[in-house]
């Protein structure tokens, strides 16, 4: 039906017969998980590692068949099909892409609509139009093969290939793990874009809490058996975290560190002079932390102003998110950097 979500966990449960539960020895690996994954919404799974957060994913395409409870796909009972059938509704990437190395970009990127039966003219059209979409020209790249492409080259073909088919829902466990930080920085934007044009469902997987900060509409953080400790947007997580667990997560991570030493610049400011309500005034060169506070007590943007009390802008959660890809790059780079790793360059290259 409409409103049923894209995906549904009820009362899901994964153990294995050996006893050994979740990645360090002890318990379920996922223990009666609830959760339901919004139509057209990034959702986050982030949490240490055994968490169950890998399992879960898995489970969705039953690559891991659940113990008990019931996975449903748009209110249809995944158990009920046919699992090959199934996982091809559902694209899937992975950290280290998969690709086959014996086939060229354009054939990786055909393999799915092949097993379907697409005829050649309707599967090279799409072939095309996805090459384009993640930013590889298919009259430069359709013939390379795997080896001849950068490491981010690579994973934006693994998302093409995942997208050939026009699958519902988009399940990515650990997507960019594989690439440089200043590459997965690159990569995570441009596959933000793709989401937005594309308005498709993802469930993605990730360690980072910086990363989920950055990519989900809702983070869940897991703790171990997929416990959620929360589940919430970007902004709650980070300013309110629920639980001490959450507390952790965040506050180890480079965003609170970030939080607390950045500074909002006008180049982070979106456009517009609109006036949430309820939020405390911003002015250029507030601490991240004090706007992110801010906007938590507000029902919408918040003018920021200058020195002399003009309104140059106004502030939203994405702002903050501007600053602290800012912020880490600088982090990442140091003032020393003279050469950082071409996400778009052949392996082992770098751009000075």
């Amino acid at each position: 039906m409409a409103d049923d979500p894209a995906i549904a966990f009820e009362h899901v449960s994964k153990s294995y017969a050996s006893g050994r539960g979740d990645a360090r020895g002890s318990g379920a690996a996922v223990d009666d998980l609830s959760l339901a994954v919004q139509p057209h919404e990034v959702l986050v799974l982030v949490g240490p590692s055994g968490c169950g957060k890998s399992t879960t994913l898995r489970m969705a395409n039953r690559l891991v068949e659940p113990t008990s409870g019931r996975i449903m796909l748009e209110g249809e009972d995944v158990t009920t099909v046919d699992p090959v059938g199934l996982r091809r509704r559902m694209g899937y990437v992975i950290q280290n892409v998969g690709l086959f190395p014996h086939r060229t970009v354009a054939q990786n990127v055909a393999t799915v609509p092949g097993l379907v039966g697409w005829d050649r003219k309707r599967t090279a059209t799409r072939v095309d139009e996805l090459l384009d979409l993640v930013g590889l020209p298919p009259e430069k790249y359709a013939r390379r093969f795997p080896h001849e492409l950068s490491g981010g080259e690579r994973q934006r073909v693994g998302v093409a290939r995942a997208l050939a088919t026009d699958p519902p829902v988009l399940l990515m466990d650990e997507p960019f793990g594989a690439v440089d930080p200043v590459g997965r920085r690159r990569l995570q934007t441009e596959f933000a874009r793709i989401q937005r044009a594309l308005g498709i469902t993802v469930m993605l997987v990730t360690h980072d809490i910086d990363e989920a900060v950055r990519m989900a509409d809702r983070v869940a953080v897991l703790s171990t058996g997929a416990h959620i400790e929360q589940l919430a947007s970007p902004l709650d997580i980070v300013a309110r975290p629920a639980t001490p667990a959450v507390a952790d997560l965040v506050g180890r991570g480079r965003t609170a560190r970030l939080l607390a030493l950045g500074r909002l610049e006008r180049a982070d400011l979106d456009p517009g002079v609109q006036d949430g309500t309820g939020g405390t005034p911003l002015t250029v060169g507030a601490e991240l932390g004090d706007v992110l506070s801010a906007l938590v007590g507000a029902d919408g943007p918040l003018p920021v102003h200058d020195e002399q009390g003009r309104v140059v802008g106004s502030a939203t959660p994405a702002t903050v998110v501007r600053a602290l890809d800012r912020l880490t790059e600088r982090d990442q780079q140091g003032p020393e950097t003279h050469a950082t790793a071409d996400v778009d360059a052949p392996v082992g290259t770098l751009r000075t």
